[in-house]
């Protein structure tokens, strides 16, 4: 039986299309694995189907409650990396990873690493970009930004593989990435 692996650095209770993917890649025939945050309860199509196995991440500490708030991120990234890292070695190997973003960082270099190390084909579910989300927080100039904006194109290429929400967002990716 094919095994995915869908991630989504989210609440997985609080994503439905997120839910949606792992349902449908079930019903398909997919043994599923879902990675994600606790918090709402997931759809009982997801919880009650023996093809699906749902992995939790820990949460993430605050390190914005001690830390200045570019060494907060820089432990959040590492804490994240590591974890899903661990996360995605503790299960069988997959035949596919399937992620949702935002957020890419570091999600996408996480799981391309994965992917390559045990030559899983690697998806993104494309919803927007976490670089122009961070720009309405951080301005357009700041230096996270520009380096979010980097990464979501180095790693969104590496992809086998992009599905968007929208077909504008397919455009985009398109004349922005060269990302088909």
């Amino acid at each position: 039986m094919t095994k995915v692996t869908v991630v989504g650095l989210s609440d997985v209770g609080r994503s439905p299309r997120f839910q949606y993917h792992c349902i449908s890649l079930a019903q398909e025939g997919f043994r599923v694995n879902v990675i994600g945050y606790k918090g709402a309860k997931p759809k009982k199509q997801l919880t009650g189907d023996p093809n699906v196995s749902i992995s939790y991440l820990p949460t993430v500490p605050e390190f914005n409650k001690y830390l200045p708030r570019l060494l907060a991120y820089f432990f959040k990234v590492l804490w994240q990396s590591l974890t899903l890292l661990w996360a995605l070695v503790l299960k069988r190997r997959s035949d596919f990873v399937f992620v949702q973003t935002p957020p890419a960082i570091p999600v996408f270099a996480v799981v391309w690493f994965y992917s390559v190390l045990v030559r899983a084909k690697f998806v993104i579910d494309w919803h927007n970009y976490a670089y122009s989300i961070m720009a309405l927080t951080l301005g357009k100039q700041s230096v996270l930004v520009k380096m979010s904006y980097w990464f979501e194109c180095y790693f969104g290429r590496k992809a086998h593989g992009n599905i968007c929400v929208t077909k504008a967002m397919s455009l985009d990716l398109m004349t922005r990435w060269a990302i088909v």
